[in-house]
């Protein structure tokens, strides 16, 4: 079934990514930028999943009302995994992106020289998604009601809420690195035309299906 909308997922550290540099470090601001998710397909028990990045999909309120932690792997145990703090986030050409602050604490300084090395490049979400919509391999959307688990599913997080961010040694969603998002416009581009043929493919499929049951 599908996560209790009250349950804090994260974008695990599961699969393998390539090395970046931290091009954006600036060590006078002890700050950096980062693409935090670009909403890539990540395998879950219940199927696909897959973030809507844009201003309607994605909460960011918490920035304003109680600041967002940057992490150390997701854990909440004690302060001490406390590194730093995201200040700003917005969307770029279909990322959310933002830039976050090291504290300067033992913790937080050892994270930011393994930063500045480059030894730290990956960034992942922590988030809770308030809305689902739900897809099957042909792409029509499916009724929660009607779904079979044994499908093909992609389920989409349609709005969901940023609660944190976190360092980690390898991201789900490779391609969240601490690195400006402009290094990357050839693949996304790539990206956006390999989504674009699925599409149109799906599109094409639906309507031989429609014709073959209006004959």
């Amino acid at each position: 079934m599908l996560p209790r909308p009250d349950k804090l997922l994260h974008r695990l550290a599961d699969t393998g990514t390539e090395s970046a540099g931290p091009r954006s470090y600036n060590k006078a601001q002890h700050s950096f930028e980062a693409v935090i998710s670009t909403g890539a397909a990540v395998q879950r028990p219940y199927g696909v999943e897959v973030l809507r990045i844009s201003p309607q999909a994605v909460d960011l309120s918490r920035l304003q009302e109680g600041g967002i932690p940057l992490l150390d792997h997701h854990s909440q145990a004690g302060i001490d995994q406390v590194l730093g703090r995201l200040t700003n986030a917005w969307f770029d050409r279909g990322a959310l992106v933002g830039k976050f602050v090291f504290a300067q604490t033992p913790q937080g300084m050892k994270a930011e020289g393994m930063t500045a090395r480059g030894e730290l490049v990956g960034i992942s979400a922590g988030y809770r998604v308030d809305q689902w919509q739900i897809t099957g391999a042909d792409g029509d959307v499916v009724d929660e009601a009607d779904v079979r688990w044994s499908d093909n599913l992609t389920f989409t997080a349609t709005r969901w809420q940023l609660f944190e961010a976190s360092l980690v040694g390898v991201p789900a969603d490779g391609a969240s690195m601490i690195r400006m998002l402009a290094t990357r416009t050839d693949e996304l581009a790539d990206i956006r035309a390999r989504m674009g043929a699925r599409h149109r493919m799906a599109a094409r499929t639906r309507m031989l299906r429609r014709m073959a049951r209006d004959e």
